[in-house]
């Protein structure tokens, strides 16, 4: 990875978090029916974990990553 395509990410991940960071305050602005919404990112954002988590604990896919060809 090199220099450009770290500072492209690092702005995306900027943008994201302040994007989120601006949901939240809109869904508790609309209260209370901002809560399902509300409810809805957090249950998203688990799941976006978990996923994560499997994949950076996952041997097998480490290994496909290294040996096959693409």
């Amino acid at each position: 990875m090199d220099r450009f395509e770290k500072i492209a990410y690092s702005i995306l991940f900027i943008l994201a978090v302040l994007y989120g960071l601006a949901l939240i305050v809109g869904m508790m602005a609309a209260f209370p029916f901002g809560l399902l919404g509300l409810a809805a990112m957090v249950a998203f954002g688990l799941l976006f974990i978990k996923v994560l988590c499997e994949r950076m604990n996952s041997k097998e896919d480490d290994y496909y990553d290294k040996h096959v060809e693409k």
